[in-house]
């Protein structure tokens, strides 16, 4: 029988770090936890808490199973002493440590099972199960409701919905691209994460407020008896094809309507259903949709912005508490007359009103491209913190290099270029992104240095969505920078790959991690430590920018 545990034996010795004033972290590290994960202050947390052992790994990407969700919730929940009661749990022997975090985790409720005959030990957990737990053990959970609407799009007739919204707006997990993906395997650091937010309010999220998410309504079904399902058809009209039966009870996202025809998703599907057969007790009728379409600015405009979110509100004043006089769609174009800080006066049609810059893209519509816009060049590590290093080569140093000859080609260009540091100075992960968002950063670029296997290669660019509104900006400036250096470097192509790497998921901008190549390879080494690939490196991420702002 596997006894539980959570890493290999041993202790590492090292070091005592010197840490922000957020990281309460311990003078040991995980070996493979490294600082520039979103996961490490959290993983190091709960290691501080005894919630999981402090050992050589904490082998962040091993799935999760039951019997580690149950000894976890109960330690961070402070339930050890809970007296046993009599119960057989299947594949457990009573003697063993996990029957003891098993049997108080299923008699406080963690698991929905009546007893131990089903908590299968041993079994993988999905995300859905991990969403009741945490919920449970923290009394997390909010009903679907016009104030806390269902923001996670894949859970909506799900029967943990509210426990799933209740982890939305405790700030525990806001999905990925504003899917949860319920039927998903858990990480360990993907529940660390979970735990640390859930026990210390300085590790939970941000709950996004309505400027940076869509607009969107809920209904539920009512046909007035259980056995009947409500028709979902293809067009407005009692005549078009049903496409979907939906039963009663069921909790659908209202998306627009014609008459007395709610058009409605269904998992990525949009079909009608009639509001007769609908309560509002989740929310009121939607109104009818404005039109699609405003007018684009005229040609003369010196700068428009194109709209990165669904709903972007337009308010009257140039502040989050002024009154919203209308709604902007993903992709819109308006003329912005001014920037003020965060804030953009624009014109579209007869229309003129205040958004928040950061769910615009500006575009310039004369001279340079970059011509104005404020750009943050983040080189990777620095001060005590070396990242990593090969025969003296550290990252730290090659990144500085590579940074300072970016900000001089984007300076050129008429960009206003911030850079995070411009000497080898130490910034946590929190002062590189409050850096940018205090400066009204518009894009963020980070650059790194890989380390692996010496058969690893090449060059690769994160971006994030699980967090970033501005996510498909977010790949859009990745794809281009990728793109650059993998032919004007000649570098094996890694792709572009979305991650949730502190510093880009935490920004509300286009925001990229560069991983120029490895450190560790014999080739990639050569250029990475050479003043000419430098240079290269640094005008293919130029060109990678350029074009993203050129892209009208």
């Amino acid at each position: 029988m596997n006894q539980f545990k959570w890493a290999t034996t041993g202790l590492l010795l090292l070091t005592i770090l010197v840490l922000s004033p957020l990281q309460s972290l311990a003078s040991f590290k995980f070996s493979d936890v490294p600082a520039d994960r979103e996961y490490y202050k959290e993983v190091h947390y709960i290691a501080e808490k005894g919630i999981v052992n402090k050992s050589v790994k904490f082998n962040p990407k091993d799935n999760l199973k039951r019997a580690h969700v149950a000894k976890m919730l109960v330690i961070a929940t402070g339930n050890e002493k809970v007296p046993l009661t009599n119960m057989e749990i299947n594949g457990l022997d009573r003697s063993s440590e996990q029957y003891k975090y098993a049997n108080i985790a299923i008699q406080k409720g963690f698991f929905d099972i009546k007893d131990g005959s089903s908590f299968k030990p041993n079994e993988e957990i999905k995300r859905d199960e991990m969403a009741y737990a945490l919920s449970v053990a923290f009394n997390l959970t909010e009903k679907v409701t016009t104030q806390k609407p269902l923001v996670l799009t894949d859970v909506v007739n799900h029967k943990y919905a509210p426990r799933i919204n209740g982890l939305y707006y405790a700030g525990i997990t806001q999905g990925d691209n504003k899917k949860f993906l319920p039927n998903n395997k858990l990480t360990r650091s993907q529940f660390a994460l979970f735990v640390a937010r859930a026990l210390d309010k300085q590790f939970a999220l941000k709950v996004k407020v309505p400027d940076q998410q869509s607009s969107v309504s809920y209904v539920k079904v009512d046909t007035g008896n259980d056995k009947d399902p409500l028709n979902v058809r293809s067009k407005p009209s009692a005549t078009s094809t049903i496409i979907d039966a939906l039963p009663n009870g069921t909790v659908v996202e209202v998306v627009g309507s014609t008459g007395v025809w709610l058009k409605v998703n269904l998992a990525g599907v949009e079909g009608y259903i009639h509001e007769s057969f609908t309560t509002s007790n989740l929310e009121s009728k939607p109104e009818a949709p404005k039109p699609d379409v405003k007018p684009d600015p005229s040609p003369s405009a010196k700068l428009m912005g194109k709209v990165t979110v669904n709903s972007l509100n337009v308010r009257s004043a140039g502040n989050s508490s002024a009154p919203t006089i209308d709604k902007l769609k993903t992709g819109q174009k308006v003329e912005v007359v001014s920037v003020s800080g965060y804030w953009a006066k624009i014109r579209y049609g007869s229309t003129t009103g205040y958004v928040h810059k950061s769910y615009l893209k500006l575009l310039n519509q004369t001279g340079n491209p970059l011509r104005d816009r404020i750009i943050v060049v983040d080189a990777g590590h620095g001060g005590y913190d070396p990242g990593t290093s090969k025969n003296g080569q550290t990252e730290k140093a090659i990144t500085l290099k590579v940074a300072q000859k970016l900000e001089a080609k984007l300076k050129n260009a008429g960009a206003k270029v911030l850079a995070t540091r411009s000497s080898d100075k130490y910034l946590s992960l929190e002062q590189r992104t409050e850096f940018a968002k205090k400066n009204y950063a518009e894009t963020f670029v980070s650059i790194h240095v890989n380390s692996a296997g010496s058969s690893a290669k090449g060059t690769e660019v994160f971006y994030d969505s699980s967090t970033n509104p501005n996510g498909t900006e977010s790949r859009d400036l990745a794809t281009f920078i990728q793109r650059n250096i993998v032919q004007k470097a000649n570098m094996v192509d890694r792709g572009v790959k979305n991650e949730r790497f502190y510093v880009i998921r935490n920004n509300n901008v286009a925001a990229v991690l560069v991983e120029l190549g490895f450190l560790s390879n014999a080739d990639d080494y050569k250029k990475l430590t050479s003043d000419k690939y430098a240079d290269i490196y640094a005008d293919a991420i130029y060109q990678g920018i350029y074009q993203y702002y050129n892209k009208q």
